[in-house]
């Protein structure tokens, strides 16, 4: 029995297999839903308990499935059935595998496969499910884009939230993108009719590559995103990418590399984000050698601690640092920008906006 799972389902196992390294899931060349073959199905007619239990369904809500027609729908209440006759993209569906490729005989029985949505296709799915509740009255536009932002950067970053409590569950780091911008961008080029379509390229324009943390995913569109969707738009950026240092500057510092949150190379200026980790084990020392080597090389470091961004105000007033580097070379229009977006009440509105839908932590 081949199971294929819907959006919301997909990413929670995505979200297992992120945090999990002894299960993954794998490219593979089936292109269309099939029917479960079952019409009053019971979860146990599935004879999967392990996966149920690692996707702990159904404790809060049903299983998400996908099924190619109407016809094919489960009438069962353990089962919400999404008809999908068959995803974007030339390979739209991951495998679930274990880590040496074979079949994962605890979760999975040997005569079936699991099959989940790519990580574009969750994200087109999961516009779709926001656009719905924008038409019903339960989200604004700039929420929803919003919230799909979030979820792009975390698809596209180095972290990932908890499966089972992604607002404010425990975070894991470190872990390989499942997705890349530019991969995410060309797959909703395409013209077609899905319904979210426009939502996932209008939040997909505003994400970027290798977000760490989702602390960093706040301060990246809180800085540096359009002043329409609440950012204070200070100037380009690079995030989590090593600095192209010569041979005499590498000579001259303590790190091999120097891998900032954020890179304003036009102002010779980085930003780092430093939450509570790093204040255990040897990370005070190594942000210590790493602040040096700023010194040392010039770079303007400006660091954000929690305190910065636990109210608007705060967040602003420690913003307001940058805003004095950028105006030393850009001129004090630079400043009176800033302070007539910090007298607009429109954009302090939208700006609150995005504190409420990316800082769930500090609620």
């Amino acid at each position: 029995m081949d199971l294929f799972l819907d959006d919301k389902t997909s990413l929670k196992l995505l979200r297992v297999t992120r945090w999990d390294h002894t299960v993954s899931l794998q490219p593979c060349d089936v292109v269309a839903p099939q029917p479960l073959g079952l019409t009053t199905a019971k979860l146990n007619r599935l004879a999967m308990p392990g996966l149920l239990s690692t996707l702990r369904i159904p404790e809060s809500e049903p299983l998400g499935v996908l099924v190619p027609n109407a016809r094919s729908r489960i009438r069962s209440r353990d089962f919400a059935c999404t008809v999908l006759k068959r995803p974007r993209g030339a390979h739209p569906f991951l495998r679930l595998v274990s880590r040496d490729n074979r079949l994962l005989g605890p979760l999975v029985p040997e005569d079936s496969n699991v099959y989940a949505l790519s990580a574009p296709n969750i994200v087109l799915g999961m516009a779709k499910r926001l656009r719905q509740r924008v038409i019903d009255g339960k989200l604004t536009k700039r929420v929803a884009v919003l919230m799909l932002l979030k979820l792009c950067l975390e698809l596209c970053g180095t972290f990932a939230h908890s499966p089972h409590d992604p607002k404010r569950g425990a975070v894991v780091y470190g872990v390989e993108p499942s997705l890349n911008t530019k991969d995410l961008l060309l797959f909703l080029s395409d013209s077609g009719t899905e319904q979210g379509l426009a939502l996932a390229r209008k939040a997909s324009a505003l994400a970027y590559d290798l977000s760490g943390s989702p602390q960093e995913s706040f301060m990246g569109p809180a800085l540096f995103g359009s002043v329409d969707s609440g950012g204070l738009a200070l100037a380009p950026f690079v995030a989590n990418k090593a600095l192209v240092l010569n041979a005499e500057q590498r000579a001259l510092i303590e790190g091999r590399t120097i891998t900032p949150d954020f890179y304003l190379s036009d102002y010779n200026s980085v930003i780092e984000f430093k939450g509570d980790v790093h204040n255990t084990g040897d990370n005070p020392r190594i942000d210590h050698v790493r602040d040096l080597d700023y010194q040392t090389l010039g770079i303007r470091d400006f660091s954000f601690v929690y305190d910065d961004v636990r109210t608007q105000e705060a967040f602003n007033k420690s913003a307001a640092r940058i805003v004095v580097a950028i105006a030393q070379r850009d001129g004090q229009e630079a400043t009176n920008r800033f302070m007539r977006l910090l007298k607009n009440g429109s954009f302090l509105r939208r700006q609150y906006t995005m504190f409420e839908v990316f800082r769930p932590w500090l609620r």
